[in-house]
């Protein structure tokens, strides 16, 4: 997490701790899945999740030792996750790293993201059942948001309703059972769990979004390939709006739908939406989200915590300005 937001030092410290309880679990294995999972772990992002898990665990009684196994899981799924998606996508490099499917191959790829899911499920059993639950419950809203991303693929016919729910599952579910977890953990109020967990809904469905953002406005500064949702059908929010301003019948539309769209397509694709206006519309919906999530940490007492997690929605809004 960058230093220009407020994340306390203590917390900075423990997902340090963090990184070397992920680090000693890629280690624990050998030959080509220790490979993969080390090279997973250092192509690894911001640990937002963790982080999340921490930071929440800031309302209550805070205790670094209760909440590891949830902190390291969420990381576990999420790096299981991307390994699939890439599959999925049969995306060739993320964050400007090949992918693991590009190197070792789709099968190997498919059974060390099995690996790193079954590990985040040992690892759960340690903790009571509410967080085992809590966890569990956000894995299969995630496989499931994939599930429904595939089977809507090409279809332009979607509103931005169907999308959220999509972005709740795929990505928002994670984020909120990370609050909602850490809260819970610490001995948090109903109340105060509650608007966490609606905090890390928000967050992440603008997370989402503003991953949308990035693979139109992307490129090599961000180590991310561009136009990879148009390749694949996903319709995303810049999408969206971008077939609401042209329409249903336009060339773009004919792109869109396309199955198997050539460089050319993708290019005049990327083009229309951003001569639209579509960005710019895409990340006032995003903006509105983070607004959202931050507006649920009105009843929480610790200003502490609350100045951190406006931080985190700030640093989401940021990180591709």
């Amino acid at each position: 997490m960058s230093k220009s937001y407020p994340i306390p030092q203590h917390i900075l410290r423990d997902l340090a701790e963090v990184e070397k309880e992920l680090a000693k679990i890629a280690l624990s294995t050998d030959g080509v899945l220790a490979e993969i999972s080390l090279a997973t772990l250092k192509a690894g992002g911001k640990r937002l999740r963790p982080a999340l898990v921490l930071i929440s665990g800031m309302v209550g009684d805070y205790d670094l030792g209760r909440f590891m196994p949830a902190a390291v899981a969420s990381e576990l799924i999420h790096m299981a996750s991307l390994i699939h998606d890439d599959i999925l996508d049969d995306a060739g490099t993320r964050r400007g790293a090949p992918t693991v499917n590009s190197i070792w191959g789709e099968r190997i790829a498919v059974a060390a993201g099995d690996f790193l899911f079954a590990t985040a499920f040992e690892i759960l059993s340690r903790l009571e059942m509410r967080s085992v639950e809590i966890m569990v419950n956000a894995a299969l809203d995630l496989s499931l948001g994939e599930f429904d991303q595939m089977v809507t693929a090409y279809v332009v016919d979607q509103s931005i309703e169907d999308y959220i729910q999509k972005a709740k599952r795929k990505t928002a579910a994670l984020f909120a059972a990370c609050c909602q977890v850490g809260s819970h953990l610490s001995g948090a109020s109903a109340g105060d769990i509650a608007a966490l967990t609606s905090y890390g809904e928000n967050l992440g469905i603008a997370f989402q979004i503003y991953d949308d953002v990035l693979d139109i406005a992307g490129g090599k500064a961000t180590g991310k390939e561009i136009g990879v949702d148009i390749r694949d059908g996903t319709i995303t929010v810049p999408i969206i709006y971008a077939l609401e301003e042209l329409g249903y019948d336009s060339r773009f539309a004919a792109i869109i739908s396309k199955q198997r769209p050539d460089d050319k397509d993708v290019k005049e694709a990327i083009r229309l939406i951003n001569e639209c206006g579509a960005i710019s519309r895409t990340r006032e919906t995003a903006r509105s989200y983070v607004d959202k999530a931050i507006d649920s940490l009105k009843a929480i007492p610790k200003i502490s915590a609350v100045e951190v997690f406006r931080g985190i929605g700030e640093f989401v809004i940021d990180r591709y300005h």
